[in-house]
């Protein structure tokens, strides 16, 4: 039976797909030279910049507003808004290592991909069962505002 938060689940899907290509470029970084390792990471933090803060931005602005009402407090969010400044802060560190030093990279690789990794889990298995429990019409409308916010902060909604 479908569930009335499987838009925001389709949406983490697509996301999944690009974050597992972070630890797939990780484990390959060693076989590249370090042109083609810039190439890779500047693919990364273009995903980054590009769809993923765009996303989170929109997440702060609509579902963990959403969420705090329901846990009846605007900091219990905190948490999560917190692991968005943690991506983007290892994506900085990305951004300034030294393409020659592959050992760093890969660190900073790995590192993205479980704090992107957690952060969804603890989203889908924390936050969205509690989204659940609003009428159709009020997730819906939370979805909507996703939505409506990404776009403004320049990342399309994809669907299917």
């Amino acid at each position: 039976m479908p569930e009335k938060t499987d838009p925001f689940r389709v949406e983490h899907a697509h996301f999944r797909d690009h974050v597992e290509h972070v630890r797939l470029a990780a484990r390959e970084l060693p076989e590249l030279s370090p042109e083609e390792r810039h190439a890779v990471v500047r693919r990364i933090l273009d995903f980054v910049e590009h769809e993923l803060v765009p996303h989170a931005e929109a997440e702060e602005a609509t579902i963990y507003l959403e969420v705090g009402k329901i846990l009846e407090h605007p900091w219990s969010t905190g948490p999560m808004v917190y692991d968005h400044m943690l991506i983007r802060r290892r994506a900085a560190a990305l951004e300034q290592a030294d393409p020659s030093d592959c050992a760093t990279l890969q660190e900073h690789l790995y590192a993205l991909h479980a704090l992107v990794e957690s952060h969804f889990e603890k989203e889908e298995e924390l936050y969205l069962p509690l989204l659940e429990s609003e009428s159709e019409e009020q997730v819906r409308a939370v979805h909507d505002r996703l939505i409506t916010v990404e776009h403004d902060f320049g990342r399309p909604f994809l669907s299917g």
